[in-house]
């Protein structure tokens, strides 16, 4: 029954922010006390991420809200690498950052004031999406020291068509050993961009996630100039999601 459907989408909610507060107890004094310059404890703080988003996630599937299916998820988390996704719902964070410990992300500006996700990212330095030059060079330094970083190219969650924006393949160019190219297919469509927690589809919804093969920069147009190689990744990933991605 749908009713039935609706309020287990309320207790999942539920559930996930209780998970963010408990977590809070933690991630506040790695704040607070600035410790998150230290390594050890921005390790820490992205461990916990890792653990409580997979217990979270487990529940989905455990509860019967949705299932999922991941492939080759051994290609991610690896030194200096660019790891790009394309957005259909609200959850597409949350399964990656499950899945690939300690990887770093470029998350929404607008989340550093959500009471539930703000700790976390402060406490684990997650970049966020600021569409300055913070957000570039921040992001070219965490691969340049051998982190690996999830971007959503679009930026916001699919609506109709898959565009990204350049700037995520100028970090490429720039400062990555390689990128991979990650596929979310969802079906049916639900929790996107606009829409209530209320609005459930009937039917259990299913994920799929693909990592592709992966492109190592040095190998792609390496005697082009860095502006033309940029540009050439930005056509490249567009075309391979528009065939990919049926939206």
């Amino acid at each position: 029954m749908q009713i039935v459907r609706i309020l287990l989408a309320g207790f999942l909610f539920s559930l996930f922010g209780l998970i963010c507060l408990v977590g809070n107890i933690v991630f506040l004094p790695i704040i607070i006390l600035r410790l998150n310059k230290f390594k050890f404890f921005e390790n820490l703080a992205r461990d916990l991420v890792y653990l409580s988003w997979n217990f979270f996630i487990f529940s989905t599937k455990i509860l019967g809200y949705l299932d999922y299916e991941f492939e080759n998820f051994n290609k991610l988390g690896k030194a200096s690498q660019l790891v790009i996704a394309n957005h259909p719902s609200l959850l597409d964070v949350v399964f990656i950052l499950s899945k690939v410990k300690r990887i770093n992300c470029i998350v929404k500006n607008d989340l550093s004031k959500n009471i539930f996700l703000s700790p976390a990212i402060k406490a684990s330095n997650y970049i966020l999406n600021t569409k300055d030059e913070y957000l570039l060079n921040r992001s070219l330094e965490v691969l340049k020291n051998g982190e690996s970083l999830l971007v959503f190219p679009e930026g916001t969650r699919t609506k109709e068509i898959i565009k990204f924006h350049k700037a995520p393949f100028y970090i490429a160019i720039h400062g990555a050993r390689v990128i991979t190219p990650i596929f979310i297919y969802m079906n049916p469509r639900s929790l996107q961009k606009g829409a209530k927690w209320y609005q459930t589809p009937k039917t259990k919804i299913k994920y799929k996630i693909k990592i592709n093969k992966n492109l190592e920069i040095s190998e792609f147009l390496h005697d082009k100039p860095n502006s033309i190689r940029v540009k050439a990744l930005y056509q490249t990933m567009n075309e391979i999601y528009k065939k990919e991605i049926i939206c």
